[in-house]
């Protein structure tokens, strides 16, 4: 592949003191072709390699071991990668929480596309996880109305995909949602909610417009992809299971 290197160079008269307007009467450009031709400034090479030498040990970090590959398409309506993925954050966050407001979360909602690759089966590196969350998602708790409660039930039901979910009892049957327990109680209409999600989805990523304008909003100050890691460092195997907390039934 070849690079590019343009060089601009501009004459003007700027030294006088009349008020008078400064013009621009040449401009030049040389086009310099990049390539493997060149030889390598060693001079950089050296200031760079410490820096990249750290990086690669980081990144090769082993976390912990998985014993199973996970994909975000185990099942039609959950998987064991997306409830690990909302477990993880919802535990996380609802310790932080706590300790600021006296109270927790209600329960938590990602997105299915948000899940960028598997998890190969054997260690789990810090480059998994990248790999899984590349974005900045900061981790944020949005406390909604009933209605905004019950607009997000109605997204779920009609979009029918494996959204990483914690805290979160859902029986769909005839394309209709027939069950909703939060932390194992009937979904009230009558309450609000704190609901654990990140900023992108906030604010109304994914059209999960529900959480855009929320009656309070928390900042966790955790990113997404750091809450997984931390989690994976404290842990030897890495336990995943679906649960059958989003089913469908006949």
């Amino acid at each position: 592949m070849k690079k590019y290197f343009f060089i601009f160079i501009f004459t003007a008269v700027i030294f006088s003191c009349k008020k008078e307007q400064v013009q621009i009467n040449k401009i030049t450009s040389n086009q310099i072709e990049i390539d493997n031709n060149h030889d390598s400034d060693s001079t950089i090479i050296q200031f760079v390699q410490p820096f990249k030498d750290k990086l690669q040990s980081e990144i090769n970090t082993v976390l912990c071991y998985n014993p199973k590959t996970l994909t975000r398409e185990e099942g039609d309506l959950e998987s064991s990668l997306g409830n690990t993925y909302a477990d993880i954050c919802f535990k996380r966050s609802d310790s932080i929480f706590y300790s600021k407001t006296q109270k927790n979360i209600d329960f938590a909602l990602f997105n299915y596309g948000g899940i960028r690759t598997v998890i190969p089966k054997g260690d789990i590196t810090v480059k998994n996880i990248f790999e899984l969350m590349p974005f900045e998602n900061m981790l944020v708790i949005t406390e909604l109305s009933g209605d905004q409660t019950q607009a997000l039930f109605n997204y779920l039901e009609k979009r029918k995909e494996a959204h990483p979910i914690s805290h979160l009892n859902l029986e769909l049957k005839d394309e209709k949602l027939n069950k909703v327990l939060i932390n194992n109680k009937p979904f009230d209409p009558t309450k609000n909610y704190y609901v654990l999600t990140h900023d992108y989805l906030q604010h109304g990523g994914d059209r999960m417009d529900f959480f855009k304008d929320p009656v309070s909003l928390f900042n966790v100050q955790v990113k997404v992809r750091d809450a997984i890691i931390d989690y994976l460092k404290g842990i030897d195997t890495l336990k995943t299971n679906l649960d059958k907390r989003f089913i469908k039934i006949d």
